[in-house]
């Protein structure tokens, strides 16, 4: 069917009379937004530097509603926007087993969390299947309010491939959009410059609202900075390590 461009160009007008949506604020860390309703945010960092841990304490936080390492997600009860969607392209079934179990930890909580969160394995499925799997669930699941892919490479066959990086960054941001969520991804980052890997790394430091940089230090503590914002001015580095005597994480205070 042949597109007429002039009808389409007057649905792009903006301008004083445009009605400005409010976007949900479902992200946000201290007092800075960091993701909006319509948008995607990736969290980077090398392999083994808690990407996971990280994810599982902002997943945590949207399901009791209470700030965890200074992480904030929102739920909306009030437009029934209460579900966290969670897709795992690259653990097994024992790691997938422990990373929901310190989501447990973090929140007090037992099986209740999975009234508001949506746990899927797909990392023996394809990088179209695992897309159409992802759509399906979003037709299926109105409540849905964040969903979260670790990780976004599996996304793609080819994250050197310039023109399928921007399909599949364009397709995040028309999924956000038309389903009112915000899409958290996780990407690893090179070993030799530190740079989001290959042309999907490009375009995702292009196209997110938010790109957080995750690091292991030399004692052994992970810190987690603003790499990329563009709704916020930055935040204080998120410092946490593993506590031997808790069996659990602790945040670092400076």
């Amino acid at each position: 069917m042949q597109v007429n461009y002039l009808d389409l160009l007057f649905t792009r007008v903006f301008n004083g009379n445009t009605e400005i949506p409010q976007d949900r604020i479902y992200f946000h860390i201290e007092n800075n937004v960091i993701g909006t309703s319509g948008n995607f945010v990736s969290l980077t960092g090398l392999p083994k530097t808690c990407k996971t841990t990280f994810l599982t304490a902002i997943i945590a936080s949207g399901l009791i509603g209470k700030p965890i390492f200074n992480f904030q997600l929102k739920l909306y009860p009030e437009i029934k926007k209460t579900k966290i969607g969670w897709f795992d392209t690259e653990q097994g079934g024992y790691d997938f087993s422990r990373s929901i179990n310190r989501i447990k930890n973090f929140t007090g909580l037992n099986n209740e969390i999975f009234d508001n969160l949506d746990c899927f394995l797909v990392n023996s499925d394809s990088a179209k299947d695992i897309i159409s799997l992802i759509e399906a669930y979003l037709i299926s699941q109105p409540r849905a309010a964040i969903l979260v892919i670790d990780g976004i490479l599996d996304l793609i066959e080819n994250f050197n491939d310039e023109t399928q990086s921007k399909l599949l960054t364009r397709r995040l941001k028309k999924l956000a959009k038309d389903y009112n969520i915000l899409i958290i991804t996780v990407l690893h980052l090179g070993k030799k410059d530190l740079s989001s890997i290959g042309h999907i790394g490009s375009a995702s430091d292009r196209y997110a609202q938010s790109t957080l940089m995750i690091e292991k230090t030399k004692n052994n503590s992970y810190v987690c900075s603003g790499k990329y914002l563009r709704s916020a001015a930055g935040f204080t580095p998120i410092e946490i390590y593993y506590n031997q005597n808790t069996g659990n994480f602790t945040q670092s205070f400076i």
